[in-house]
Order: C-alpha cells, then structure tokens, then sequence
C-alpha cells in the first residue's frame, strides 16, 4: 500500500492492515470502518474492508464492499482479483472469471490472477482452460506452490496426462522441502496413497481457515450428566439429490427418537427434489443456514446445546469447515462427506471400520479412531432401481461382448490404471469400456489416450448422466466394475453391489484407497479385493473369460443382498447409535476421546439372547 497523493487516511490504513496482517481483524474491521464513515468511496478503505470481511467469513459483504472499491478505482487490479476471490466464495463463478479478467487486462503477467482465473475456470469444469491460466501462473511466478497443485489437479481431472510427470515432480519437490503443503486436502486424496501427506495437507489447510478467520483454540465443554436424549447435530451441504444424501437418507429416518434427538443444519442448496422433502421429514428440526456466515452458525449450534455434531462434507465442494473448527459441539465427528483425516483437534472422532482405518495407521488422524463392526459405509435400501432397463444399443452398448463398467469420476483415474484396462480390451475381443463423462474435452483426452495404446477410441462408450434410479437399472448391462486408486469407488461401487454387479478393486494403503475393499467384505466378496495392479489385471481377465466364475460372483449378491451387512441398515444404525452412546459417555463422564470399536449388536444378542 503505497502513500499515493498523499492520503490523509494513510498512517490510519495502514495501521488497520498491520493489524489485520497479525490476526487482528475485528480491529483492523474497525479502522476501515472508520474511514469509511468519514468517506465512503475511499477505494483503498472499501478494498481492505472487503478483504477483511471475507476472512472474518462474511462473503456477501466482501463481494459489496469490494465491488464498490473498483467501481471507484477500477484501475486496481489487486481489487479486481481479490473481487474475484470473494465471488466465488458465493458460487457466482461466472462472475468472478469476469472479475479476474478485469484484473488481468490491466496487469497481465499478475500470476495470482491467473491462479485465481484458473481456480474459477475448474469450478465450472472448464479444465483446457484452467491448465492453460495455471501454466502461465507458474510461467510468471514459478515459485507459487499453489499454482503448481493445481496445475496437477486441472490436467489429472481432464486425463489430460501429457507432461503431467513434470509437474508431478514439481508438486512433490514442494511436499518434501516445507511443511506446509500446497496440495488442498481433497487433492491429495488423489495424488497420493500416503495417509501422512493426507494428514499434512488437511492440517495445513485447517490451520489456514483457523488463522484466515480467527478461530479461537478449542473450545472447553463442561462435562454434563446423562440424561434425556442425546442431541445429534448432522452438518452438510449435500441434503438434496446428492450422492451422500442416497446413502443417508434411511439412517436420518431409523434413528431411535426415544434416545435421540436429530436435526439437521444445511447450508446447502434446496432443488426441490423428492429426496429433499424425504430429508426434511426425516429429521426432528431441518434448520437452514444458508443465510448465515460460519461465525453464527457455530453459535446457533452452541445455543441449540447440540451433544454430537457430526460432519458429512469434511474438506469436500461446498464445505463449509469453520463451522466445526469452531468446536460449536462437545463431540464432533467426521463421518463419511470425506476419507481422510480433518487434521484439527477441534474434531474429536472419525467413523470406519477394521479396513479403511485399522488402529494401526492412528497416528495418521488427528481424530480418535471408531471402527464399525462392518463397513463404515451406511446405505439406504430403499433406493428404487427402475423397472425400465435401457437396450444396451439406447446406451451405446455393442449388441454383444464383455461390458467393463468404470463408472468412477473421471478424476480418479489414473495412467497407469487406464494402461492395464487397455490391455484388457485388447485381451477380450468384442469388449468395450463403459465410462460416464459428459465433457467432451475429458472424452476426447480419453479416446486420444486409447488410440495411443493401440486400442480403438469407439471401443470407450461414454455413459450420459442419469438419474439414480435410471443408472442403477442400466447396470444390467455391466458385467463388472472396475476400480480405481489411489482413490477408490465409493458411492459407486456400492451402487454396483446393490445393482447385483460384482466390483474388481486394488486396495491402497490410505482410507481413500480401502473403501471399496470395505465394501465387498461386508458383501462377503473379499475375493475381489487384490493388492497389486499385476493381481488386479489377472483377476480382471479371469472374470471376464471365465463365465462360470463370473456368475458364481453374480449369483452369491443376488442371493445374499438382502441379508449382507452392508445393506442392513436397521443393524448399521444399531451399531452406529452405539458408538455414538459410547463417545458421549465418555464425554459425560469427564474422559477424553479414545478410539474404540463398536461391538456388532446383531452378534452380541445372538450370543446372549
């Protein structure tokens, strides 16, 4: 900030930015807020409030408060860019690509710009031209660690692969020489199986949104006698047609009323949709948020006197984490939105299972570790397959030959990967490979990858999205699903178990890489499980030249659905409301946190009618 024109509010601003630099925002709010009462189209005064708005989690009055600052000077680019920032802290996306293109036409070789352009343009999925903003971001600035994270993610989404290795190595060079990674959590799930650096990244970025909007250090609860229902708090974005939502939506409607009390703080959007009228019903109170910022949503749990906050988004699209950094709960949990560690004591427990989070990897979670006697994973047995089952020409499909299903998020996968189901279909006359992707720039990046490695681009068939009931009745035409690591089929693998289609998977070493293993052992498929891609190749080839053993598999989830763990809901909610007894009572009697696992009720009582 320099003393242009001689300002008369100079010594005053800068005095609030020292303050807000040092983790003083409310006051440094204050000196802005000063100045501006003595001029109100101060455009420097307007620019800091905004920014400081936004770190004190108020986005909507940064957006004002820095539109206004550019509208008075709009020659100054740093606004324009921080505009941008601010608006897509609101999901007005398209707005800030406009925002940071102001500011880049008036600064082109503005690197942060062009990572805040390229960080926008992902957003909205438009990865060609993401890969190109971040390459010039690192082109004017090639020491922003940021920007080449997130050169990584944009070209890996798109299976954009050429020259991905030379930015691999950039990204890990910088993993290795600071402990402060630049990879966000959600990234790392993908660029590595390491639970260590997944615990490093979601650390760092904790510690990022505690210093960004002053967040006071963990909050003290006094200890409370039991009695009454325990008061469960569920905290997600994703209470509508949402993948999390198909797999909650029974749980939300079993819990026990007479020892619990369940609502349900959503921050997320209202589609109108059936399963959003299906979840309000299911919950004691639905209490929308989406009208507060961080700060008073925390506070209104605080006043709700919730017992459990449980988090279902993690460090997922649309998260709004400081919310439970803040400790607004005595016991917050960190289930299912997320397959890692938080990385933050103010979470005091994360839900798995004897596979995704054996005892022995706790030192890579900062929370205490719960396992569940099965998976970890609950599901809704009441997801409707539809009775109208598309032709396998409507899909796309050949009229005949082995259908590999890969139906995972593009994302997710990975050279390597893509290489061995090459082989496959040069392996397995007549076979195809059965994607969903409605982008046409990951398509093509897909089928040029294809034709490279021999095997014809018309043999990938690209799936059109569906709706659930729709894509689970159009299984019948996959013969198997193929999976993915370092970050497994999650939803969609137990979609494809539920369909009756048996899943192939390599099991990784971190949560993200072991669900679908969880999975099928409590489908009772554990011979699906394999632990190297050269076991996972064999096996993958063995089902899809030997029907009989195919079919064996096919048959055994036919038969056992209904009474496979993972589909039990009644006995997965049983065992759930026990860990959660087990956590408060510990609470309530003045104990710490401590890992446990849940012992599995359906078996006690047949021990001890």
């Amino acid at each position: 900030m320099s003393n242009v024109g001689a300002d008369p509010y100079f010594e005053e601003l800068k005095q609030g930015l020292a303050l807000q630099k040092s983790g003083y925002r409310r006051e440094a709010q204050s000196v802005y807020r000063r100045v501006l009462q003595q001029n109100p189209l101060h455009a420097m005064a307007l620019h800091l409030a905004g920014t400081v708005a936004g770190q004190l989690g108020c986005p909507y009055e940064a957006v004002e408060l820095l539109r206004k600052s550019v509208a008075v000077n709009p020659a100054d680019p740093m606004a324009w860019n921080n505009l941008a920032n601010a608006l897509q802290d609101i999901d007005a996306t398209e707005a800030a690509i406009a925002a940071v293109d102001e500011a880049l036409a008036k600064a082109p070789g503005y690197a942060a710009a062009w990572a805040t352009r390229a960080t926008a343009l992902l957003a909205v999925s438009r990865h060609t031209e993401a890969g190109e903003a971040f390459e010039q971001a690192v082109h004017f600035a090639p020491h922003l660690a940021s920007a080449w994270a997130g050169l990584w993610r944009a070209r890996s989404e798109s299976c954009q692969w050429e020259g991905l290795d030379r930015v691999r190595i950039k990204v890990e060079a910088q993993l290795a020489s600071t402990p402060t990674p630049a990879l966000l959590p959600f990234e790392s799930l993908s660029f590595t199986q390491d639970p260590e650096i997944h615990r490093r990244c979601a650390k760092a970025f904790g510690d990022t949104v505690m210093e960004r909007e002053s967040i006071e250090p963990k909050r003290v609860f006094a200890p409370r006698q039991k009695g009454g229902r325990i008061k469960l708090a569920y905290v997600s974005a994703d209470f509508h047609d949402h993948a999390t939502a198909h797999l909650t939506a029974e749980l939300f409607e079993r819990h026990d009323r007479s020892r619990f009390e369940v609502v349900a703080f959503s921050f997320g959007p209202d589609d109108r949709s059936l399963m959003r009228k299906r979840l309000q019903s299911a919950f004691d109170e639905f209490i929308d948020v989406r009208g507060l910022n961080n700060g008073d949503i925390a506070e209104l749990m605080l006043k709700s006197r919730v017992d459990i906050a449980v988090d279902l988004k993690g460090y997922t699209r649309g998260a709004r984490t400081s919310v439970l950094l803040r400790k607004p709960a005595p016991i917050v949990v960190n289930y299912l939105g997320y397959p890692g560690t938080m990385g933050h004591p103010a979470y005091d427990y994360i839900i798995g299972d004897p596979v995704v989070t054996p005892f022995s990897d706790a030192t890579a979670y900062a929370e205490k570790i719960v396992q569940m006697p099965h998976s970890y994973q609950v599901n809704d047995t009441q997801r409707a397959i539809s009775e109208c089952v598309p032709t396998r020409v409507e899909e796309g499909l050949p009229s005949s030959g082995f259908v590999f299903a890969a139906f995972n998020n593009c994302y997710k996968i990975t050279p390597d990967f893509f290489a061995v189901w090459m082989r496959l279909l040069k392996r397995v006359p007549g076979s195809v490979l059965w994607l969903v992707c409605d982008l046409s720039d990951i398509r093509e990046n897909l089928q040029r990858e294809a034709s490279a490695q021999g095997v014809a681009p018309e043999r990938l068939v690209f799936a059109r999205r569906v709706p659930l009931a729709q894509h689970l009745a159009r299984h019948a035409h996959a013969d198997i699903l193929l999976d993915t690591l370092p970050y497994n089929a999650h939803t969609t693998a137990s979609d494809a178990l539920w369909a009756g289609v048996p899943v192939l998977t390599c099991q990784g070493r971190a949560f993200a890489g072991r669900v679908a293993a969880s999975l099928l052992a409590a489908s009772g498929l554990p011979e699906l499980v394999t632990h190297t891609l050269h076991e996972y190749e064999a096996m993958a080839f063995r089902l899809a030249t030997d029907a009989d053993f195919l079919n064996g598999f096919k048959r055994r989830i036919a038969e056992d659905r209904a009474s496979l763990p993972l589909f039990n809901s009644a006995e997965f909610v049983a065992n759930l409301e026990a860990a959660y007894t087990q956590m408060f009572d510990r609470w309530a009697q003045g104990l710490a946190p401590a890992a446990f696992a849940v012992r599995d009720l359906k078996a006690v009582t047949a021990l001890h009618p």
